[in-house]
């Protein structure tokens, strides 16, 4: 008896969902400033400690409520770019997906929260780095070195070259999330995929 209340309960699965499906509505209506771990519980109808034992801070809980929104809005959605030996459609077409899941009005909000959340606590960026850009960011640099080695882009390219070109393309997504300018976001990554693989391809 005293190890299975060392154990505790198991979590439940639809109190994570209800949780995560109140954090997304209550970004949306109110925005990350005006979001709260108390306000999340009274939404659920659950528990103040609840909310806290899942997710240890806002940030955290964010993340969890953007990425559980990615999976809904677009199922498979994939990390990483393809590789058909073209480096250039591989790009355009991971972009583009990239692009219009990003840009999506049901993730839009909480794209901004959580880039808040970053600039409010170190804790909670590197929550957001490791469960949603860093995977991005390392798919992206993986991809355009195998580029590199198969000879479609120059060889004097190093590492920490193609990890700038990797922060480039995500970053510039964030940039017109930020400014408002979302509805021209797909036409820039378009010419911004160009402009980087000319001076890549030297």
């Amino acid at each position: 008896m005293g190890e299975a209340r060392r154990r505790g309960r198991p979590r439940d699965a639809k109190a994570d969902l209800a949780i995560l499906e109140a954090t997304r509505d209550l970004l949306i209506e109110n925005g990350y400033a005006r979001l709260s771990m108390e306000g999340v519980a009274a939404r659920t109808g659950v528990g103040k400690p609840t909310v806290y034992r899942r997710w240890p801070s806002k940030g955290a809980l964010v993340a969890d409520a953007l990425h559980h929104s990615l999976l809904a809005t677009t199922p498979g959605h994939a990390v990483a770019p393809p590789d058909t030996g073209d480096i250039e459609r591989d790009l355009r077409t991971w972009h583009e997906a990239y692009t219009r899941i990003t840009t999506d009005p049901r993730n839009v909000p909480l794209v901004l929260a959580l880039t808040a959340a970053a600039a409010e606590s170190p804790d909670d960026a590197d929550v957001l780095y490791r469960q949603l850009s860093g995977p991005q960011h390392q798919a992206l640099t993986d991809r355009l070195r195998a580029a590199a080695d198969a000879g479609q882009l120059r060889a004097d390219v190093d590492p920490e070259g193609l990890a700038a070109v990797a922060d480039a393309l995500v970053g510039a997504l964030l940039y017109q999330l930020l400014t408002g300018n979302a509805a021209v976001a797909e036409r820039r990554a378009a010419a911004l995929v160009g402009i980087l693989l000319a001076g890549l391809r030297g």
